[in-house]
């Protein structure tokens, strides 16, 4: 067997296993190599174009059909990073409660990862305590696995971190399309697990305005701005005790109704 149709047959093991993506380690222990041959053979078949690496450890099997994996930017994120699941705008979109798409994938770890940019696609991971490291599900996306926020803690995870979303408007927005897909018992659980009484003011503020009832939310003692990134300002609402330095009608141009 010549070298060029090893690694072929290398590849196809690989596929026959799902190892779309894996690391080097997974390699070592599937093919019964040394550190040193893993290094080496992984070298060859990168030159060869049947995997790539995002970043030092991970590759991602490309075989002969690449496009399958290198389009899949959810499934890349997701395996760049452990424990991980896709979340904020990369969920919103995902779900269909946002237009817009977001030029970065957002993954959620309970671990500190730099941004990583890979085939000029950025991948941002965002920190949360293990506590809030949950609502998620496994998701066929383009026929591989992904890891996702499930769609109420896919709001609440945007809501928490709005920076990572759009903002609050554009979180707003996504609220409003997801009433019809969301239980409002489930989003007030997750609001509260997350221990982030801002998060559950700005919630329970929003879900007012789309003329939701909504009860047992555990609110800011204090005053929140509505947007964190924006200078306080605008009328206050004792009740979510919130800022509203945003308007209803930025919020939602075409009306809550």
């Amino acid at each position: 067997m010549s070298k060029h149709t090893s690694l072929y047959s290398i590849a196809q093991t690989l596929q026959q296993n799902d190892l779309f993506a894996f690391s080097s380690r997974t390699f070592s222990h599937l093919f019964d190599m040394n550190s040193v041959q893993v290094a080496r053979l992984l070298t060859r078949m990168e030159s060869e174009g049947l995997v790539a690496r995002p970043e030092r450890g991970k590759y991602l099997l490309l075989g002969l059909a690449p496009e399958q994996v290198l389009s899949n930017h959810l499934f890349i994120g997701n395996h760049l990073v452990t424990p991980g699941y896709v979340s904020c705008w990369s969920a919103l979109h995902f779900y269909g409660f946002t237009e817009q798409v977001p030029q970065t994938v957002f993954i959620c770890t309970t671990r500190k990862k730099p941004a990583i940019t890979f085939r000029g696609v950025t991948y941002k991971f965002i920190k949360l305590k293990p506590t809030q490291f949950f609502g998620y599900r496994r998701e066929i996306h383009a026929d591989l696995p992904v890891l996702i926020a499930d769609e109420a803690k896919a709001i609440i995870d945007s809501l928490h971190r709005p920076q990572y979303a759009g903002g609050v408007s554009e979180v707003a927005k996504a609220l409003r399309n997801a009433l019809r897909d969301i239980d409002i018992e489930t989003l007030v659980k997750y609001a509260n697990a997350l221990c982030s009484r801002s998060l559950a003011s700005r919630l329970g503020y929003l879900l007012d305005l789309l003329g939701v009832t909504v009860e047992g939310l555990e609110i800011s003692q204090g005053p929140v701005n509505l947007e964190p990134a924006r200078e306080r300002g605008g009328p206050y609402d004792t009740q979510w005790r919130i800022y509203a330095n945003l308007a209803p009608e930025t919020l939602f141009p075409e009306g809550v109704g």
